[in-house]
Parts: C-alpha cells; structure tokens; sequence
C-alpha cells in the first residue's frame, strides 16, 4: 500500500523514540496513524494537509510533501521493516499539528529536573 503525501495528508519524519515519548503523552485518542521503522530509528506520523507550514522550522521533524511517497504496509502487517505503532483504523483521524508541534517544538516536552532521579 502507498501513502502517498497527498489528498488530505501529509508526511513528517521524527526520531522513533522520541516519537514513542510523545505518543505516550499526546494520547491514542488524539493520535493518527504513526508508522515505523525500527532498525533506522524513525517514524512517520501522518498530519491533515497543510501541516509543513507549522511543523517545517521544528529540527526534529522532517516535513514530507507530494512528491514524496511513503511505501507503507497494510495495516495489520510488517514489511519490510517497517510497521504502524498507531494503526490506521479507516476513520481518516490524522494527528493534530498543533499538538505535534507542541511535542517536538522548541520548549519540547515537560521534563523532570535531574535531581527528580536521585
């Protein structure tokens, strides 16, 4: 299956462990399909077209637009290495750019001070 950066959505790339962090916090109920690659430690989150405006200047992501072509899996498979950590379930529900950004921008994720872990 192709998922190409057309239509109604787009493409942004993102480390694949920071990626598990802010799903984590985003939630499953706010997220859209996230597609991974474990070996090359990225993921691929799909966003409402439009989102490379907002997102484009963030250094941990890297924005996809047509004519870029994503080669993704049926939903229920792994291929080629790569597989979705979040599902695409047909609801046509992408993940919200403004909260992506929100995770990734320059203020990033709330984090604990290091003495939290003494």
């Amino acid at each position: 299956m192709q998922s190409p950066a057309i239509g109604e959505r787009e493409c942004n790339a993102s480390p694949l462990m920071r990626s598990v962090d802010a799903m984590q916090r985003i939630g499953s109920r706010r997220l859209g399909p996230v597609l991974v690659h474990p070996a090359a430690g990225l993921a691929w989150w799909l966003v409402p077209l439009g989102a490379d405006v907002g997102l484009a200047g963030l250094r941990a992501i890297t924005v996809r637009t047509a004519p870029w072509e994503l080669h993704c899996p049926p939903a229920s498979e792994y291929m080629n290495g790569l597989g979705w950590l979040e599902k695409p379930d047909g609801s046509g529900t992408l993940t919200d750019p403004a909260v992506l950004g929100a995770e990734f921008g320059p203020s990033g994720p709330p984090r604990l001070r290091v003495p939290a872990f003494a």
